[in-house]
This record gives C-alpha cells, sequence and structure tokens, in this order.
C-alpha cells in the first residue's frame, strides 16, 4: 500500500524509507478507509484476533527492498467465515475499495506483487467432512496453481507430492495396485496428507475447522472470473460420497501405476551423490550420468530440477526422505508430462534424454482419456451442488 493520503505516512517514507512491518497505526487508518468505503466494521488488533471478523494485520512475508518509490507498508486483509454468494460480494468491495484508496497499483503484475496470494479457508458446515482423500484425488492441483503462476514455491506444494512417495513404494510391490481396494487408498492418502504450510492445501487447519487454499495469485483476486469459477469445483470434490468417489480414485491409482511403471523402466539411469556441507548436506542428481537437478539436504531432502539451464529452475519437490530420491524425481515428471499435455507452460529439460523420457511418460498418459484433467473436471460438474460452504480471505 502507499501513503493512504496521509501526510504522516509520506513524510516517514521519505524519511526513512518503506516500513519492515506496517505499523499498528497504518494498519488503523487503512481500517478506518476500509469502513468508510465499504460499510463494513473493519479494525487493526494489535495481537492475534481471537474471533472472526474484518481485519487489517501487518503482512510479514512481503519484503520491502524491492518495491517501487511510492509503496510504504504490506498488509493481510482477513474476513470472517462467509456464505459462498456473500464473500464474492465483499470481494467487490475490497476491489473498489482498494482502487480508490490506493489506485491500480495491486491489480497490474510486477516483481511485487506476483509474490503476493489471495488466501481461501473453506468451512464445510455440518453437511460435509473435509476429507484429505477426497480432496487428492478429485481436484486437479496442477492446473490451478499452473493457471495462477503458483507452481512449484515454498508455500504452494501439491498434496500429490506428500503422498505420492509412499504410493509409489507401496505399487513396486503391489504393481496393480490391488491391496488398495476398499478404504486401503483412502487411508494412506488420510495418513501421508500435507499437514503444514508447505502444501497449497494446508490440511493441518482441518483441526480448527476449515481447510486453507493457496493456490490463487494476487491477480486473481482483482483481476479474475467469480469465486465459484475460481475455486474449480473444489466444494464439489469434498460432497463426493463413498459410492461416487471410486471413479476419481480408479483414475488417480491408475496415473500412479503408469508412473510407477515408468519409474521401474528408468531407475537405473537415476543416480545422485550428496556431501556435507556447513548449513547442510547438497549434491547432484543425474540422468544417464548427465545432471538433471540439485539436492539439497537437512534432515528431508529438496529437489530441484534444472531447465534449460542450471540457473533455471523447472520443477521442484521438498520434504523427500533421503531413500525416496527417485521417487521424487517421479513425481516431479509426472508434473512436467502432465503440463506439457495441458499445454499451459512450456517448462522443459535442458537434457535431451530425460526430456525425452518425460515426453514418453506424457504420451503413456495421453492415450488413456479418463485420466485428464477435463474428464475430471466434467465428472465433478456432475455432482450435484448442495453447498452450506462459508469462505473466507
Amino acid at each position: 500500500m502507499g501513503d493512504l493520503d496521509e501526510p504522516s505516512f509520506a513524510k516517514g517514507l521519505s524519511a526513512f524509507g518503506p516500513m519492515d512491518k506496517a505499523s499498528p497505526a497504518f494498519c488503523r487508518s487503512l481500517a478506518s478507509k476500509l469502513r468508510v468505503e465499504t460499510g463494513r466494521l473493519w479494525s487493526a488488533p494489535i495481537r492475534p484476533p481471537s474471533k472472526p471478523g474484518f481485519y487489517v494485520v501487518a503482512e510479514y512475508g512481503l519484503d520491502p527492498l524491492n518495491w517501487p518509490d511510492d509503496r510504504v507498508a504490506g498488509v493481510e486483509l482477513l474476513t470472517p467465515p462467509l456464505p459462498f454468494e456473500e464473500a464474492d460480494v465483499v470481494r467487490g468491495e475490497i476491489i473498489e475499495a482498494i482502487d480508490v484508496i490506493d489506485g491500480v497499483y495491486n491489480f497490474t503484475g510486477d516483481e511485487s506483487t506476483n509474490d503476493c496470494g489471495w488466501h481461501i479457508n473453506i468451512d464445510a458446515g455440518d453437511r460435509h467432512r473435509l476429507d484429505p482423500s477426497r480432496f487428492i484425488t478429485g481436484v486437479d492441483e496442477l492446473l490451478l496453481l499452473a493457471r495462477n503462476d503458483r507452481l512449484f514455491t515454498p508455500y504452494t506444494g501439491l498434496q500429490r507430492h506428500a503422498v505420492g512417495t509412499g504410493l509409489l513404494r507401496h505399487l513396486a510391490h503391489d504393481p496393480d495396485g490391488r491391496l488398495l481396494a476398499g478404504s486401503a487408498l483412502d487411508n494412506l492418502l488420510k495418513q501421508r496428507a500435507g499437514y503444514d504450510k508447505g502444501y497449497a492445501a494446508n490440511f493441518a487447519k482441518t483441526l480448527n475447522g476449515y481447510l486453507e487454499l493457496r493456490h490463487f495469485s494476487a491477480d486473481a483476486f482483482f483481476n479474475g472470473p467469480s469465486l465459484a469459477d475460481q475455486l474449480e469445483r473444489i466444494p464439489a470434490a469434498f460432497e463426493l460420497g463413498h459410492n461416487r468417489s471410486a471413479p476419481f480414485q480408479k483414475a488417480f491409482l491408475r496415473k500412479f501405476t503408469i508412473l510407477s511403471s515408468w519409474l521401474a523402466g528408468i531407475r537405473d539411469k537415476l543416480s545422485w551423490s550428496v556431501s556435507p556441507g556447513l548449513i547442510c548436506a547438497a549434491g547432484e542428481v543425474r540422468f544417464e550420468g548427465q545432471p538433471i537437478g540439485r539436492l539439497s539436504a537437512d534432515g528431508l531432502v529438496e529437489i530441484s530440477l534444472y531447465g534449460r539451464g542450471q540457473h533455471d529452475a523447472l520443477a521442484e519437490i521438498r520434504n523427500v526422505g533421503l531413500a525416496d530420491i527417485a521417487e521424487g524425481v517421479a513425481l516431479l515428471a509426472l508434473d512436467l508430462a502432465e503440463l506439457r499435455n495441458l499445454g499451459v507452460t512450456s517448462r522443459i529439460s535442458g537434457d535431451k534424454a530425460f526430456q525425452r523420457s518425460i515426453v514418453q511418460l506424457a504420451n503413456r498418459l495421453r492415450r488413456e482419456p479418463e485420466l485428464s484433467s477435463d474428464a475430471q473436471q466434467l465428472a465433478l460438474a456432475a455432482v450435484r451442488d448442495s453447498p452450506p460452504w462459508e469462505i473466507s480471505q
């Protein structure tokens, strides 16, 4: 945000530069202006709020070092849980208010706003459960993140990255997934789902009765379509009963059996080395002896694949066990193969042999149309909406 047309903030900006953290006075001033523009009871609590409301709080994650000269501080706007339709009304009110208070800066993409996100918290109410397995098998997170330019950031890991290494380990001994019939796949996914801020769908918040989604960019908030369209039928995935979830689980498992078969065929071509360092262990991943990515290990391993050059990050995965490096590379190969089939990105490995292997995986997936994103979206669209959903932003 800029100086809010307040001389004291303009003077402080001129004398000392932007705030590392929005001051209480800055948050109070913005809350006051939002009250005037929206008619809502915005406030700026000094301590973390104990109950839902309309709040302005300092945003610690915004780094002011490279901001334009007219930026003063970064803030986060919190709303209480709202019915689906009202949430979009409130979003429109915020958009209009920010335009009046601060102009079009937040509406346009640049080095600062591209790192900002729109967090959506879903409360399922009393009629549905926030079941991780329904989300993991029924939601196309990859497409959602790609459309919002939120792929492979430290805070937007895919849930299938959390469950994928364990699933691939299982399929190495049960190639057709026959032992995952019935509730077995459900149980595996629930046990291994991602419950921390490293995942775009943070299931840790379900302990508080809601799910935090961080797939959405600032541009999606200010310039995107309606909230219903933004969510890509996520509520519909949670509405799936056991009898209606079977096709989604079958497709999910089939995709991973294909990936497991692909990994078995290239496993001997993968190698890696890890050496101790001053801060953490580091190393390199190779395919047929050629480097395709780097490793860093500090208890768990982070894998970053090279793009066209070694300074071009192609895809990343975190929280991989040291014994699961091959599985981690396979999960990234699945991401890249599906992105190729979706046609939403031009991410290509600089290693030709590894890229050819990714293309082969993409072709195998494309031969089974029921595994496509379009097929999944059409199946979800057939689920009858009955949402007592409440949304906060």
